[in-house]
């Protein structure tokens, strides 16, 4: 019984090996991606559908979905980002890439600080799939974490004090953020996941729930950006957008990802995706950003893994040894794999309402709501 009584000698020991075996199967992960992954495509394909665009041409190009990996896959963010990235076509290709490399490591780093996880422990994280696929490739994913991360926790207040993996929760009810400013703060980080992912509107979700005004000022905001932009960008390429996330969304696409739907009828899948968005105004206020990381985890009908980012508040709430098993499973890069995690980490959050010895104890500061 020792191995699993935390603090131990055995169970240090324990965690020791998992972490090592983790560890390994990350560094093959890793290998495998430097080896045949193509560096920047998330960013390449943006400013390929920009130039399209610039030319009078579609963004959003049906053929694209017979495309295998690489440069040439479909663009799917929204039409509004379309000017923006426009910008840098006109740049060369590298430095572009290399800027937002350099850009995403800041977010995942701040996200990183901000879910008080240790300096020396981030480089390993990085090299864990969702974060070296994400930088990698240069997805957005990243950035909207960060986001995340920045809406649902808060930085210590002046003379508190904050143990390793332990964050501070921030309620958007709260006064954490006081004023039209912090509201508009929540609004705009909570909505931006949603507007760049629209399967990830979770947030936003639960922000309309404990605050409804910041959910509003947010929603704004974007609506406004789309409204000021159809003068350049026309009605015709929003239709065009839906069209293409209808065929992303086709579980029978090749790449469609790991989303429950691929092993279920299309009208499930639908229904699950809708139930993790109805969740939303159930889950618990204490932990809720772990909970609203599942939620989006498993109601996202493309799952890739760099989505499984959203999972990670979660598995620093719950046992240490539990946690480095679905990293590692995840890391196999095998739909049974991710799932298998994925349903370990939500059964330990969930089962350990009843049964504590599922979680990872916490220090006194810990157990009081808002850390």
């Amino acid at each position: 019984m020792n191995a699993v009584t935390v603090g131990t000698g055995p169970n240090r020991l324990l965690r020791f090996g998992l972490g090592i075996l983790t560890l390994l199967m990350c560094l093959i992960a890793l290998h495998n991606l430097l080896t045949e992954y193509p560096w920047g495509a998330d960013v390449v394909i943006p400013l390929r559908a920009a130039v399209r665009w610039l030319a009078g041409g579609q963004p959003y190009l049906a053929s694209s979905f017979l495309a295998g990996p690489g440069y040439d896959l479909p663009y799917l963010y929204p039409p509004f980002v379309l000017p923006f990235v426009a910008l840098f076509t006109a740049l060369p290709q590298t430095p572009v890439i290399v800027a937002w490399f350099v850009l995403s490591v800041a977010a995942a780093t701040f996200a990183c600080r901000r879910l008080a996880i240790p300096w020396p422990a981030i480089p390993l994280l990085f090299i864990w799939p969702p974060f070296t696929e994400g930088l990698l490739g240069g997805n957005v994913q990243v950035l909207i974490f960060a986001a995340f991360v920045a809406f649902l926790w808060r930085k210590p207040r002046a003379g508190e004090a904050r143990s390793s993996f332990e964050p501070f929760e921030h309620d958007p009810a709260s006064d954490d953020r006081p004023g039209r400013r912090g509201q508009l703060q929540d609004g705009l980080l909570a909505t931006v996941v949603g507007a760049l992912k629209a399967s990830q509107v979770q947030p936003w979700l639960y922000l309309l729930r404990r605050n409804w005004r910041a959910a509003a000022s947010g929603a704004v905001v974007v609506v406004a950006l789309a409204v000021v932009s159809l003068p350049i960008l026309g009605t015709q390429v929003w239709f065009d957008w839906l069209a293409q996330l209808g065929r992303a969304n086709d579980p029978t696409w090749i790449l469609a990802g790991a989303g429950i739907a691929r092993s279920m009828p299309w009208w499930v899948g639908d229904l699950v995706v809708l139930a993790c968005m109805a969740a939303v105004l159930v889950v618990p206020n204490r932990h809720a950003g772990a909970w609203i990381g599942l939620l989006a985890v498993i109601g996202s009908p493309s799952l890739r893994v760099f989505g499984l980012l959203f999972a990670l508040p979660a598995m620093l709430l719950i046992r240490r040894e539990i946690a480095l098993v679905a990293g590692l499973l995840i890391a196999t890069y095998t739909f049974e794999g991710w799932w298998i995690a994925i349903a370990l980490v939500t059964g330990s959050l969930l089962l350990g309402r009843r049964l504590p010895w599922l979680l990872e104890p916490r220090t006194a500061a810990a157990t009081a709501y808002g850390v």
